[in-house]
Order: C-alpha cells, then structure tokens, then sequence
C-alpha cells in the first residue's frame, strides 16, 4: 500500500516503510505536520524499488515485516545508497537485533512505541549528516573534474596523469606540519614543489626561505642556518638571525639536502627532534616553528650506503615523500610546456615570436631530456631568441648532443651551452649589454657576470658589426 505525496523541491523528503498501516498513517502525518514529505509504503520491495526515483533524505523502516525484514531492507538500502540514513523501528524484543543493524551501517534504532519529539529529532540530526555528506560529494566530484581538467598549478604545468597525481598529493599534505621530503632529477621543479606547499599552507603569509645547500661554503653553513651571536668567532661583530630562525612559522626548504656536512647532519636532527635549536655562541633555546621541506636529486638509500648521509635523518625528513617524474616519463607535457615557455618569453619581451612549428614539437617529445623542464625551457628561449633558420628551423631536427659532450660532467655540459648561447646573443646585437641582457631575459648585472666567467672579449662583436664582417 502507497499513499502517493510529491515533495516541493526544498522539503527534506523521508522513506517510510511499515506494515503496520495505522502506524504509517500516523508518521505520515507527524512528518508532514513538521514540514517533512512522506513517501510510505507496507511493502519492503516496493519501498526498495522507489530508491532509485527519489532522493531521500532519511528512512524510517520496521524491523519486522512479513516480506523481508528490516536487517534484509538495510542490507539493499545501502547497496543502493551507502550514505542514506536508515532508521530502525523496533519491539522490545529487537532490541539486540538493532544494535547489530546498526553495527551493519543503520544511522539509529527508534523503540516502539516511539515518541513523536525523538522520532522528529533523529531525523532531523539524520538529515543534517545526509546533507553534509551530499555536499562533500557533490566538492569532490567538483574537484575531482577540475583536476582532471587542469594543467596549471603553482607553477607546475602538466595534465599527465603523473602530475595531476602530485597536484592531488600537494593539496592533500599542503596543511600538515611534518616535514617533506621531495625526490626529483635535476631541473623536474622541486622548488616549485615547495613553494606550493607553502603557499597552499595556512602559514602562506610567513615567510618561504630557500637554502641551497650545495651553494654555501661548508664552513658557513652552520652560521646560516643557525644564526650567531656576537663574538661566537672571528669576525662575528654582531648577532646574525639565521634561516630556521628568520622563517618563523613559516616554510624552510632546504635544496639539496645530501651536500650538507656530516657533522651539520647530526646537528639538524638533533634540531628536527627537540624542535628547537641555539645560535653559535649562544646558549638560549630558540622553538622551532617553520615546516621542514628538503629536496635532493640523489638516492639518498645509495648515500646511506656509502657513509655519506645518515639514515636517522632520512627516516626524520622522509616523512611525507614527494616524488617527480622526469619529463621523459612524461613526454604528452611538451607542448604544454613549450607553449607555456613561449608565451613567457613573448610576455616578459612584449612582442610576438613564431610558435614552434608541430614538426619541431614532434621532434622536442622523441627527446629524452636529461636537465627535464629547465634544459627545455632552456631550449625554448634559444629559439626565441635565434629564430630559424639558425639553431632551429620548420625541418631542421633538434640538435643532438655530441659524443664528446655527452661524456661531460653536466654542470660542465650546461656552462658550455650557456656559454654558447651568451655569445650568439652577443652576436647578434652587435656586442650592445643593453640589447643583450633584455632579449636573454636577464639583469646586466647577470650579463656582466657570464661575460667575466666566459672571458668574452665583448670588442671583438662591436669590431665585426663595424667591420660589417
């Protein structure tokens, strides 16, 4: 038997299921009185088959009925609906049957006879739980679809499955306070990484400070960390705040963690467990506050092995693991990476520049790309600024490596290309820093900089351009 009843929209629509007709009379209209719509049957398969025409916001369902009873109705319910909440009627006798229900995923059990207040109060903390739960479905799907749909995020560019997985990963672990330890080859964007964590993280308005530990003198590296105070050693005139320090509550990312000293090792795990640390020279004990982000591009489980890095301070740092895919791995984000690197040329030059050619692009995703992002990036510059013919062209195939350079060490290999790359600019301009520095990008200070490194006779561009040579 059905009393048929349609709901306006916004009302809170309940399932009432009972086979005894003069109770469902009566918590018919005990819902309907209190601003509720009924949808009440006497037959459990009935009941069960209306499920998948209406959204309900709550059941109410006997324990006992002849046709299936209400332990066999849960059961369906919440094959069909594993979020809906089903709320048991029970005799005195069931009770224990109703606690096993609700063992079995029933929201609650009611005794017959059930009070009118309890019964409108049950349903109403049930529906509120069932509208939480709509809702939270309702931001994942969205989110789920805007993920799927991205290929942007904080820098990172990519729509690979590998990076949405990290983006995904990113935002999961952006408002944990453990440390994080990010694993990627050299140029795949762990700073990028860390940057993301920090400005996802509610601490986004302290402070982010990158150390590069490969880039600081060993005997150094203690005082910048750690700050000192005056007099702590030779030429220690005043107390200098270190980076632990300086960050706050914010994010410390320490880039290239492996290349810090042994001995530094030992102190900042000593750190990393007491959550605190002192100055040199000092005695006070300074709370650590900031969030610990390193990165390294080394198998840091081969360094152990070697003596070379504590396996302490590995299981300390390497709480939650970032890993990055090489661009090899991921080689459908080339032209989205090609792409977003033109434009970024274009942008900071204020002018327009032929995109690369789908041939080129063809040729850039059958690379394999040892430097990753930032020897493409590279790549892409170089076009922007020489153009084809030239370095490249429409049918040109992309320069490979010698066999002699690709035996070199890669800092030596990429100062070798760098420096090709500043003379050709050089070139081109007629020796002219002023032209120089903003086609490649870059400060004159920067250019200055390459030039002295280089011993590029800046003289010999101007004499060709004078010489028409």
């Amino acid at each position: 038997m059905k009393v048929q009843q349609q709901p306006p929209p916004s009302v809170p629509e309940i399932l009432v299921v009972d086979d005894d007709l003069y109770l469902l009379a009566a918590i018919k209209q005990t819902l309907v009185l209190n601003g509720y719509a009924a949808q009440t049957f006497g037959n459990p398969l009935e009941a069960l088959a209306s499920i998948d025409a209406h959204t309900f916001s709550a059941v109410l369902a006997d324990i006992r009925m002849p046709e299936m009873n209400g332990m066999v109705l849960l059961e369906r319910i919440l094959e069909k609906d594993a979020d809906l909440p089903v709320i048991l009627i029970t005799g005195h006798g069931d009770i224990s049957l109703a606690v096993e229900a609700v063992k079995k995923g029933a929201y609650n059990f009611l005794q017959k006879p059930a009070d009118e207040d309890i019964i409108l109060a049950t349903l109403s903390r049930a529906i509120e739980r069932r509208l939480l739960v709509l809702e939270n479905r309702r931001l994942e799907q969205q989110l789920t679809a805007t993920r799927e749909g991205r290929t942007r995020f904080y820098g990172l560019v990519g729509s690979h499955p590998s990076m949405l997985g990290l983006y995904a990963l990113i935002e999961t672990i952006a408002h944990e306070s453990d440390p994080v330890l990010i694993i990627g080859e050299t140029g795949t964007g762990k700073e990028l990484v860390a940057r993301a964590l920090h400005s996802i993280s509610r601490q986004d308005k302290a402070p982010y400070v990158a150390v590069n530990m490969g880039a600081l003198p060993s005997e150094m590296i203690e005082s910048e960390l750690f700050g000192h105070e005056k007099g702590a050693f030779t030429g220690a005139i005043q107390r200098k705040v270190g980076k632990f320090e300086y960050a706050g509550e914010g994010t410390l990312f320490l880039d290239e963690i492996c290349s810090m000293p042994p001995q530094l090792q030992a102190k900042l795990l000593r750190v990393l467990e007491e959550r605190s640390f002192s100055r040199l020279g000092g005695n006070a004990a300074i709370p650590l506050k900031a969030r610990i982000v390193a990165a390294t591009n080394r198998d840091l489980r081969a360094e152990i092995n070697k003596g070379t890095f504590r396996q302490d301070l590995y299981f300390r740092l390497n709480v939650l693991p970032v890993h990055l895919p090489p661009l090899r791995e991921r080689r459908e984000d080339i032209p989205l990476l090609v792409d977003y690197f033109w434009k970024e040329y274009c942008d900071g030059q204020h002018s327009e520049i032929r995109p690369c050619s789908p041939e080129l692009i063809r040729q850039l995703m059958q690379q394999d790309w040892p430097g990753n992002i930032r020897e493409l990036r590279n790549f892409v510059r170089r076009y922007c600024v020489l153009g084809a013919p030239g370095l490249v062209g429409e049918t040109a195939a992309v320069p490979m490596m010698s066999p002699e350079m690709s035996c070199l060490p890669w800092k030596e290999y990429m100062e070798q290309q760098e420096q090709l790359y500043v003379e050709e600019v050089l070139r081109r301009v007629g020796g002219q820093v002023s032209a120089a520095h903003q086609m490649m990008g870059i400060s004159r200070k920067s250019l200055y900089d390459k030039i002295n490194k280089y011993g590029i006779a800046l003289h010999q561009y101007r004499e060709k351009v004078e010489t028409g040579t």
